[in-house]
């Protein structure tokens, strides 16, 4: 007889260790849960906790999916912007270094010119070009000419190479 209460008293102290290990976890999972609230002014009870997390989270879910909406759109943008026609008014900037000079043209893709004509202007307003370079950007292309005088006594009109390269109609 004495086995048959032990049994039962076992059984009962097992099923309370259960119960106390179960609402343990549940608790846990209502801190985890409450966590993903922002801060409340006060304590609430489980039942309107399970409904602002709830709305919070549906919330969340829609700002998510407007996000996602906003991103496309940007990204569609940034597409259109890339494969359509530039609206850059192309830049003509010439500076003195020393006994040299520098030209620097910056235009969108969608400018019509050739290097030649630009290299053949230089030379034609006396310049012997030292240097070249191009580079695309994206939507820019910059080039930049580095020349000098090739008659140091003549020299060379920036004005009149401005002019004429504005008149190839870079832009």
């Amino acid at each position: 007889m004495d086995s048959g209460a032990a049994a039962g008293s076992s059984s009962r102290t097992n099923r309370s260790t259960l119960e106390r290990e179960r609402r343990m976890r549940l608790r846990n999972l209502y801190s985890q849960l409450a966590s993903f609230l922002p801060p409340q002014p006060r304590k609430m009870s489980t039942y309107e906790m399970l409904e602002q997390v709830t709305v919070y989270v549906n919330q969340l879910r829609k700002r998510v999916e407007e996000l996602k909406q906003m991103k496309l759109q940007v990204e569609e943008e940034c597409r259109e912007m890339r494969s359509g026609p530039s609206l850059i008014s192309p830049v003509i900037n010439i500076t003195e270094l020393d006994s040299t000079l520098e030209v620097n043209l910056i235009a969108g893709m969608d400018t019509k010119f050739a290097l030649c004509d630009i290299i053949s202007i230089l030379e034609e307003e006396g310049a012997q070009v030292l240097t070249a370079t191009y580079h695309n950007t994206g939507n820019k292309i910059l080039l930049s000419f580095h020349y000098q005088a090739a008659y140091s006594r003549i020299g060379i009109e920036n004005v009149g190479v401005h002019e004429r390269l504005k008149r190839l109609h870079i832009s």
